[in-house]
């Protein structure tokens, strides 16, 4: 049997996009809320107000290896 050469990137991109969703959606704003409601202050303070960008940068990495790893 022939394999689709389209099948695979639609089916990466839509795995991508329920990664993105459940990122978005489900794991940023429990990460707020959980480093909202401590009373840090000095470095971790800072730290700790970084692991929403940080959980943001590593989901795009994952979705462009994933990608890279395709082509």
């Amino acid at each position: 049997m022939k394999k689709l050469r389209g099948q695979g990137i639609v089916g990466l991109l839509v795995g991508g996009m329920i990664a993105l969703i459940l990122l978005t959606a489900v794991v940023m704003p429990v990460v707020r809320d959980v480093v909202s409601d401590q009373a840090y202050t000095g470095t971790t303070k800072t730290i700790t107000d970084l692991f929403p960008l940080l959980l943001a940068v590593v989901g795009l990495m994952v979705i462009v290896g994933l990608i890279q790893m395709r082509g």
